[in-house]
């Protein structure tokens, strides 16, 4: 699964020649792009938001979608892009994001010890994707 999803967005990204969207949106390293997400099948009914620093780190904070009430202290880790490949490493936690970013879109799998847990699916906003499918077209951002 996780292969053929990474090949259907390293093709797209060949095809449409798109440049790989890092965090990164000023080379002096004090921007911070917002990433919004979900992870459907380890944490239904709940959202992410990474806070992504143009040096290389980046800060989470997660509340009931419902609601809006806070569900985790806000955790703390390290991005790294290559190509349209990006990886979210927590610190203190053994959580590894691993996806590909298309556009204004970012979608993988999550892991925990190695071990993959979930699918997952952010849109570059304050607002997160309105679904996550295991299809080609993951993310959708309802607009």
């Amino acid at each position: 699964m996780t292969r053929s999803l990474f090949a259907v967005f390293s093709i797209l990204a060949w095809f449409w020649h798109a440049h790989p969207l890092l965090a990164r949106e000023a080379s002096d390293g004090t921007s911070t792009t917002v990433w919004t997400a979900i992870i459907p099948d380890a944490f239904p009914g709940y959202v992410y938001t990474w806070r992504m620093a143009g040096d290389g780190s980046y800060r989470e904070d997660g509340r009931d979608a419902a609601t809006g009430t806070p569900i985790q202290s806000t955790l703390s880790g390290r991005w790294t892009s290559e190509g349209p490949r990006m990886m979210l490493r927590q610190r203190d936690l053994p959580y590894v994001f691993d996806g590909l970013v298309l556009g204004n879109l970012y979608a993988g799998t999550l892991y925990f010890n190695g071990r993959s847990v979930s699918r997952f699916c952010a849109a570059k906003a304050d607002e997160p994707p309105k679904r996550c499918d295991p299809t080609p077209g993951v993310a959708m951002t309802g607009r």
